[in-house]
């Protein structure tokens, strides 16, 4: 909850068209569809969406109070509606928006709230969504970022989950272009955050690995450098980037050795080791060593922040369940498909191929259904060559490469492979062939390939 006086605050805040007591609690709403009475109704204006056009529906809903970036047409919209809304009118909605839930979030963490920021080149969401399982399943009054709203948007739409009852939020900050984390970080002020690893993504804009440290490792000078008394930043010990953080001022490692959280990822047991202490993390419906990594950095966290209830999360671990598309388990008829379909770059996709074979076991009858990996700029085709390569070189068999990048897959492993220009053109083959042929299959590429859609055979 913020109050009407914080909007004051805000350097985009204008005026209102009438006056309101400046201690009025205030819940803020961008969706129409599920748009309260007595909340606030906020008008994003983008490039390519102006909410103030559905004004009609805000007024349906029996709202009183509408904010707005104010503009000759904006001006001309609402003048239709001064009757039945009192107007709050800014400079610029998104930067309102993003002002305002800054406010929020420094609020909720200043009153005791926990607040946990997750950036990383691979695993974050799944971090996220296992952070998230843990709290919310212990403490009801957890809220998270939905689905990967992660950017400029997404961000202030998850902290405006936030109300009185809130113990927890879990945060995801993504980024694609330079300076996009440092501006993440400024609207949620995290005093707790972690960077899940530092890899090869988006390439286009990032062009070297340096880069996307730089990027995606700002979270840790953005919680160090805070002003809250227990901020706390997790150092992953195994990445060769983030390392650089260990034994700085409150900062806690883990990974697999020399670390506070010493992680042990085996086939038949995972253990977490801490001062002492052995907890072993169980859970069979997760793959590879990288998830139940990211498993392990969840448990840490939780474990961490509220020591009290260590044994329920442990507890709570064993029911954690992927979600749609991600590192899932599907049967087809007598088919085990392992689909993981919602994003893809060279680490992420060699991590889940290693963990699919290692659970199937490499003398099993699977194939590999391998899609294109996109925003690695203009060494594009050598990651993807030198991927199917690195592929074929540690014995993995039975390729299936979809998309535009097909053929330099196909080149990196010697012609080893079968070359689809699309997951459309790919589904006759997949069905006939695929599924008749292998008792194990593993489906990943970038999102826009939509390749669960080869699994949708109905």
């Amino acid at each position: 909850m913020i109050k009407v006086k914080d909007f004051k605050l805000c350097n985009s805040f204008i005026k209102m068209s009438a006056d309101l007591d400046s201690d009025l609690d205030v819940e803020i709403s961008t969706d129409t569809r599920s748009l309260q009475a007595d909340q606030f109704f906020l008008a994003i204006t983008g490039e390519r969406f102006n909410a103030v056009n559905f004004l009609d529906q805000v007024v349906e809903k029996g709202c009183k109070y509408a904010i707005y970036t104010e503009s000759e047409e904006n001006n001309k919209i609402i003048s239709k509606f001064l009757g039945d809304l009192i107007f709050i009118s800014t400079n610029n909605s998104v930067t309102f928006l993003q002002e305002v839930t800054s406010i929020l979030a420094t609020k909720f963490q200043r009153s005791g709230g926990k607040l946990i920021g997750i950036s990383g080149s691979n695993g974050k969401t799944t971090t996220k969504e296992m952070l998230y399982h843990l709290l919310k399943n212990v403490h009801e009054e957890t809220v998270c970022t939905q689905k990967n709203n992660n950017n400029h948007i997404g961000v202030p739409l998850t902290l405006l989950q936030i109300n009185e009852q809130t113990k927890f939020a879990v945060v995801e900050l993504g980024s694609n272009h330079p300076g996009e984390i440092k501006v993440l970080c400024d609207i949620a002020c995290p005093a707790i955050g972690v960077t899940t690893n530092i890899g090869d993504t988006h390439m286009e804009f990032f062009e070297t690995r340096e880069n996307v440290f730089k990027e995606e490792g700002y979270l840790c000078d953005a919680v160090l450098l805070s002003d809250f008394e227990d901020k706390t930043f997790f150092v992953n010990a195994d990445d060769e980037y983030l390392k650089a953080n260990i034994n700085k001022d409150h900062s806690l490692s883990f990974g697999y050795k020399g670390v506070d959280y010493k992680f042990t990822i085996e086939k038949d047991k995972v253990v977490v080791n801490n001062n002492g202490h052995e907890y072993i993390i169980v859970n069979q419906f997760i793959t590879g060593k990288h998830n139940f990594y990211n498993l392990c950095v969840a448990f840490t966290i939780a474990k961490e922040i509220d020591s009290s209830n260590t044994q329920q999360y442990l507890e709570v671990a064993k029911t954690f369940r992927p979600t749609a598309n991600r590192s899932e388990w599907l049967k087809i008829n007598n088919t085990e498909v392992f689909l993981d379909a919602y994003n893809a770059n060279p680490s992420s996709m060699l991590s889940a191929i290693e963990g699919f074979v290692d659970s199937v076991g490499p003398d099993s009858n699977y194939c590999l259904v391998i899609g294109d990996m996109y925003e690695l700029g203009k060494n594009s085709d050598e990651y993807h060559e030198n991927l199917a390569r690195t592929l074929s070189q540690n014995s993995y068999k039975n390729f299936y490469f979809v998309g535009q990048f097909a053929s330099q897959y196909n080149k990196g492993c010697d012609g080893k492979g079968s070359e689809y220009s699309s997951a459309d053109s790919f589904k006759n083959d997949f069905v006939s062939t695929v599924l008749t042929n292998h008792k194990y299959v593993f489906i990943k590429g970038s999102r826009s390939l939509q390749l669960e859609s080869l699994v949708d055979i109905n």
